[in-house]
């Protein structure tokens, strides 16, 4: 089988309804492929929209197990030899090239990753298909969701236009070999969510694998509310960002970075905390980075890989 799209999912049956519909209009007339839904343990029923797609493999968690672990879980009952992950409130664009994503992967070994050039799209509950069609006519704020800093698009906005090696990726839609997961090259669990898109960066360039952007494979994002528990007040898009960014430098960075990275990070988030009267949850973010940390294991780049990290837009100190 040439390609697996994988889809988990939680709490969105009408968002997912517009993802499939976006796979549907692809053309895939010479491509063998499958499509795999995963129920991270919602608490709505998905059977009016699975019906309607009856190509569709649909499988549910009784409970949820966070968006690494559904990741892993998904490419784990992939047959495909490359995997194209979205997440449910993302649409594809129907002119994306699978031809072309394939033959990038079969001529470079070491490609591991293509980045889709990703538009986000804000302020908007209607997730109809006019509305995916004509996102801007809905949008309060539309940003893109690529993997270079902010200024390096100021100073150079052709970077989103050109096909470029970079070093992370957003993990609303992307493309990776199969492969990679058969080495043992994984989404980390202990990132239950927020930054394993960064982790799993590094550990693919600390196995020597290159990431891609490619502006050609377009997708537009819908963001919706974290389909974190809202029950768990302990746990919050906060305190996990805090904990997963210390964990992040942690594991991979040299020494020196980590540590600038984890203070800038830290105190960042500290005055964050301070201006939105959520210091508790400031501590709660530190507490849990360290205990994270306690659970894992350092796998500092080595300095090939660091240098990967600077000529291809790396997120190194910040």
């Amino acid at each position: 089988m040439d390609i697996s799209f994988l889809i988990p999912t939680k709490n969105r049956p009408n968002d997912l309804d517009s993802n499939l519909n976006s796979i549907n209009k692809l053309n895939c007339k010479n491509i063998d492929y499958e499509i795999i839904v995963l129920d991270d343990g919602s608490s709505v029923d998905y059977n009016s929209i699975i019906s309607k797609y009856k190509f569709v493999k649909f499988y549910k968690n009784k409970h949820s197990i966070g968006i690494s672990k559904a990741r892993n879980k998904l490419a784990h009952l992939a047959k495909g030899k490359y995997l194209i992950f979205i997440d449910d409130d993302v649409t594809l664009d129907k002119d994306i090239n699978l031809d072309v994503l394939t033959q990038l992967f079969e001529t470079d070994n070491k490609l591991g990753l293509i980045a889709f050039n990703i538009t986000a799209f804000f302020g908007s509950d209607n997730f109809s298909e006019q509305y995916n069609e004509n996102p801007n006519l809905n949008a309060k704020k539309m940003i893109k969701q690529i993997p270079f800093k902010k200024y390096q698009l100021f100073f150079s906005s052709i970077l989103s236009e050109n096909i470029n090696y970079v070093s992370y990726f957003i993990g609303a839609a992307f493309a990776c070999k199969k492969s990679i997961f058969d080495k043992c090259i994984t989404f980390d669990e202990l990132f239950f969510w927020g930054n394993e898109e960064l982790d799993f960066s590094y550990n693919l360039i600390k196995n020597e694998y290159k990431l891609m952007f490619h502006p050609a494979f377009k997708a537009n994002h819908y963001p919706r509310r974290s389909v974190i528990d809202k029950n768990d007040k302990k746990i919050n898009s906060l305190n996990l960002f805090i904990a997963n960014r210390i964990l992040t430098a942690y594991k991979f960075l040299p020494f020196i970075n980590a540590f600038l990275y984890i203070t800038i990070w830290t105190t960042y988030y500290l005055i964050l905390s301070i201006f939105k009267f959520r210091f508790d949850d400031w501590i709660v973010g530190v507490k849990m980075g360290i205990r994270k940390i306690n659970l894992s294991n350092r796998y500092p780049l080595s300095n090939k890989n660091m240098t990967y990290l600077k000529k291809n837009f790396g997120r190194i100190n910040y």
